[in-house]
């Protein structure tokens, strides 16, 4: 027998999941001015970073005192080596036309890294709307240790596998 869920009962059934207590951290109410503060602060974190893609600023910087430069990535231009990030303006525009196959061939782990960062906001984004916020406890703080773990293999994958001219 297939069942049908919504997306309103997925989303019920998340919240319900998380406002368990854990060890790592808890699920509170907001204050609506902290919901409006982790909104705001998500919807820039969303505005530069696609601003960033899209415009890609240090190019402009490097050409402005002609510095010749692969993609605009000071680690790339200076010392040879890409940087976790090299290639994920590429990736993005991959993503958007649909061409996810391509997307691996300039950084590896660019599409997991959209996907799971887009997610991770979104959730955030989705407690803040509904008045609700994360709040770490001190054994939560080793968490940290997850995206620098991810980011360093992203990094290594990036010098090994990626394409950056």
């Amino acid at each position: 027998m297939l069942h049908r869920f919504s997306a309103k009962d997925i989303l019920k059934a998340a919240l319900k999941i998380q406002m368990a207590e854990n060890k790592y951290f808890s699920i509170r109410e907001a204050s609506p001015a902290e919901s409006r503060k982790i909104m705001l602060t998500i919807t820039g974190i969303t505005a530069i970073g696609l601003l960033s893609v899209y415009t890609n600023p240090t190019v402009y910087f490097f050409y402005l005192f002609n510095i010749p430069t692969v993609n605009g990535c000071p680690l790339l231009t200076f010392t040879g080596i890409p940087c976790p990030f090299c290639g994920m303006g590429r990736v993005f525009s991959c993503i958007t036309d649909f061409y996810i196959a391509k997307s691996f061939y300039y950084n590896p782990l660019g599409l997991f890294f959209y996907v799971v960062t887009g997610a991770f906001l979104g959730y955030i984004l989705i407690l803040a709307v509904r008045k609700k916020k994360i709040v770490f406890k001190p054994a939560g703080y080793k968490l940290v240790w997850i995206p620098v773990g991810f980011i360093i293999l992203m990094w290594v994958l990036n010098i090994l596998y990626g394409h950056h001219h």
